[in-house]
């Protein structure tokens, strides 16, 4: 069917009239000058925000919608506040009502800030700048934003504002937070009620803090229409989410105060703007300190309300509540004057578990009782002022309190625990000659002396002082180990002494615990900050089980005194394996690997080495000398601590020889020992020495250095049950040996050797020589024997070398030269009975 001729006309001149206002739109407006209308249009924005406007050109534009482009807007401040500019905008977009324009009037319809940068100022009366201006903007009628007919007053643009810039200031100190990449939207919901959306990420322009760690700040809600600032209704609500307690301290208070966790705060704003009530919900997730991660997951959930008031600038009918496990802690209370506070405020606790208690102590004390459960619950009162003085009143009370640990038969049950205040003693008034003032006593909690019965007559009584920022708890009385190596082993001092220790025998205590509830962080001059533990510690019929031991030792009684810088066991008197024993020990504190070492000294009566062997390889045992213990070293990848010290005995057995008054300075650490001295008197000689043994391989390996002065070779003769010997000898040896049993030790053995003896008779050699006046002999010792390199023996005039071996069986095999022939003597040793 053909097409009516009318109908195509119809269409060609829709295209025309089209094609024409699209021409129109491109080419008119650059011909249009608009600057003249620039001034009128700054007037009226000025009119509407009660500032002055400037701009520096303003630009007509038809497409997309009608609209005028204004550039470098700048919105003066009112001189009460400064003189900086309120706002800045590189460029506006105001868009155009085109129906407003029918009815011979100019209605914008949306304002669009691109980066704008404003200025929110508070001057010495407390006022702001921006109140001026929302006043301002209430006293225009205007007609809601969303109306469609155009009416007698104008409507209300939608003004909006991405990527902008929020500034505070006092006065004209420009103070370091801010709002940065901050979108806002406000309109006028109805004649007498706006409209406004803000979000931004806070910002403190003094500290270099990711953007991305600050979280995420919204605001939504309404004003109102109101003849007075102040009575303007506020109905808003807030949050602040994803918020790292780390980064917030950092901005809030310019210093991060070692906290980590996730915030999120959710509110409402309602009542007037300057006596506004608030609610809030504060949610954090994961609390913990930086320097470790809690051993269960700390969760805060409270709820909080109140009210600001504005003339007094006090926060009033605070009241924040936390639910915790059937329980609660409310905190009421108000902060006059929030500039210069003075807070008063008053905490309930009520039916808290006091397992909170233990989750809220782990958060500043690294793997504190990390096996410790406990039970009961803490209820109470206190009131907290600051008005003029810190003051601190109430009590509180632990009720059911029990504590079970890994290894406790049955709970430690403690009697009701007294919490109470203890009064600050007022600060001293400055006197007349003295400028120096004496400062108050801080705040404080006192814990009422609680007596607990652990096993013991007297029992254990525990009492203690708590401030703001230090702890302290005395112990003091009597208890059996068994059921007091729990609480001895919480302590950082005693802790390691407490896992050694058996259960058997008692304990008297009087130890103050005492340190900062968040330790300090780690320095080279400090590496372990920690809790300290001063006062003494007495020990009765205990035992001491160590790892590298075959059997435990008996502790007969043991005093340990603890200062801050060291632990003293001074005496212990002990018995192993029915050698009796009086030692010290002195431990630095801290004491840590590497670089501690502690200082000890050992004496005993007398020690043989028979037992000596039975006692580290364990009773009815036969093995090699060293072995088993060694091998306990092997299988527990134990290391000896490193030690400093000294061991005396009045005898020193080892078979039929006896070594008296003897002595040594040793260093152990790891797996080696260190003789640097050995000293003693024996055959009416002395002997000195030095030497190590290092146990790092699979066999030890054994070096000493010896020298035997002025001994008597009859009592020589006397232990090997050898014929009558006689004269006076001097020797001296570097030997080296490895292994562990005897016929190991004489296989390895190897060294030099040297002696002088003097005076003396000997049967090595009976068919050459009885007597002599000296022989002096040097050589090395390898193959289970000695042999003689440089050796001459001389009576009288008569000098002759002897030259050969000597087993350490004593077999010889000795060949005597002098002027004559030389002879040729060889001898059997006498076995020994």
């Amino acid at each position: 069917m053909n097409e009516n001729p009318r109908n195509s006309r119809a269409k060609y001149w829709v295209l025309f009239a089209t094609l024409l206002l699209l021409a129109a739109a491109l080419i008119l407006p650059p011909l249009i000058n608009m600057n003249r209308y620039q001034r009128r249009i700054a007037d009226a924005i000025g009119a509407g925000l009660g500032r002055r406007v400037h701009l520096s050109s303003v630009t007509l534009r038809l497409l997309p919608r009608p609209g005028l482009e204004l550039s470098d807007f700048i919105v003066e401040e009112d001189p009460a506040f400064g003189a900086e500019p309120t706002l800045r905008a590189s460029s506006v977009d105001a868009s155009m009502r085109l129906m407003s324009l029918w009815r011979g009037r100019l209605e914008i319809g949306r304002i669009s800030f691109d980066q704008p940068s404003l200025n929110l100022v508070r001057n010495s009366e407390g006022r702001w700048n921006i109140a001026t201006m929302l006043l301002q903007a209430s006293r225009i009628p205007n007609a809601p934003t969303a109306q469609r007919r155009v009416s007698g007053s104008p409507r209300f643009p939608y003004i909006e504002a991405s990527n902008a810039r929020v500034n505070f200031k006092i006065g004209n100190e420009k103070k370091p937070f801010s709002f940065l990449n901050a979108d806002f939207a406000m309109w006028l919901a109805n004649p007498d009620e706006w409209r406004l959306r803000f979000e931004a990420q806070p910002l403190r322009t003094d500290l270099d803090l990711d953007l991305s760690d600050t979280g995420r700040l919204r605001l939504e809600g309404s004003l109102h229409r109101t003849s007075e600032i102040g009575s303007m209704p506020v109905d808003l609500q807030t949050e602040w989410s994803n918020a790292p307690l780390g980064q917030l301290a950092r901005l809030l208070l310019g210093r991060d105060t070692g906290w980590r966790g996730s915030l999120d705060v959710t509110g409402t704003i309602t009542g007037s703007l300057f006596n506004p009530q608030f609610k809030s919900r504060i949610q954090i997730a994961g609390m913990h300190r930086q320097e470790f991660a809690p051993l269960e997951p700390f969760n805060v959930d409270a709820t909080c309300q109140g009210n600001y008031a504005h003339e007094s600038r006090s926060l009033e009918n605070l009241t924040c509540l936390w639910p915790i496990d059937g329980g609660h802690l409310l905190l009421t209370g108000t902060v006059p004057n929030i500039e210069h506070p003075q807070p008063g405020f008053n905490l309930q606790i009520q039916n808290v578990p006091a397992a909170f208690g233990l989750s809220a102590l782990r958060l500043v004390r690294s793997g504190f009782a990390s096996s410790t459960q406990v039970s009961g619950v803490v209820g109470g009162n206190l009131v907290y002022s600051r008005s003029p003085v810190e003051n601190l009143t109430g009590e509180a009370t632990v009720n059911g309190l029990a504590i079970r640990t890994p290894g406790m038969d049955a709970p430690l049950v403690l009697p009701t625990l007294h919490v109470s205040s203890l009064t600050p003693q007022p600060a001293r008034k400055r006197s007349a000659r003295s400028r120096s003032t004496t400062p108050s006593s801080p705040v404080a909690l006192h814990l009422a002396t609680a007596g607990i019965s652990l096993g013991e007559d007297v029992p254990l009584n525990i009492s203690g002082d708590f401030t703001r920022q230090n702890f302290s708890l005395r112990l003091s009385g009597n208890a059996s180990l068994e059921r007091v190596r729990p609480i001895l082993a919480m302590s950082s001092r005693l802790h390691n002494a407490a896992l050694v220790l058996g259960p058997q025998g008692s304990a008297t205590l009087d130890l103050t615990v005492r340190g900062p509830w968040l330790a300090p962080a780690a320095t080279p001059d400090k590496p372990t900050p920690s809790i300290t533990t001063e006062g003494s510690l007495r020990l009765r019929n205990a035992t001491y089980q160590a790892s590298f031991l075959p059997e435990p030792v008996e502790i007969i009684s043991a005093q340990a005194a603890i200062s801050a810088t060291r632990i003293i066991w001074n005496p212990v008197s002990v018995v192993f394996h029915k050698i009796p024993a009086t030692l010290s020990v002195t431990s630095p504190i801290p004491c840590a690997p590497p670089g501690c070492v502690r200082a000890f000294s050992l004496s005993t009566p007398q020690l043989d080495a028979g037992a000596i062997q039975s006692t580290l390889m364990g009773a009815g045992e036969h093995g090699e000398f060293l072995q088993q213990i060694l091998a306990r070293l092997d299988r527990n990848k134990v290391q000896w601590p490193a030690l400093d010290g000294t061991i005396r005995t009045a005898t020193f057995t080892l078979g039929p020889l006896a070594l008296r008054d003897a002595g040594s300075e040793v260093h152990i650490e790891g797996r080696q020992i260190q003789f640097r001295s050995i000293e003693g008197h024996t055959l009416s000689g002395v002997l000195e020495g030095t030497g190590t043994m290092d146990a790092t391989s699979s066999d030890p390996h054994y070096s000493f250095d010896v020298q035997l002065l002025h001994a008597n070779v009859a009592g020589l003769a006397s232990v090997w049950h050898e014929p009558p010997l006689s004269g006076t000898v001097s020797a001296s040896a570097h030997l080296e040996l490895s292994g562990y049993s005897p016929e190991g030790l004489a296989q390895s053995a190897k060294g030099t050797f040297h002696w002088d003896w003097t005076q003396g008779a000997t049967t090595l050699v009976p068919a050459v020589l009885t007597r002599f006046d000296h022989w002096s002999a040097d050589g090395a010792i390898r193959n289970r024997q000695l042999v003689l390199d440089q050796s001459s023996i001389s009576r009288g005039p008569l000098r002759q070398t002897v030259s050969g071996t000597i087993a350490f069986d004593r077999n010889s095999n000795l060949t005597v030269a002098d002027h004559e022939e030389p002879a040729h003597v060889a001898r059997a040793a006498q076995s020994a009975p």
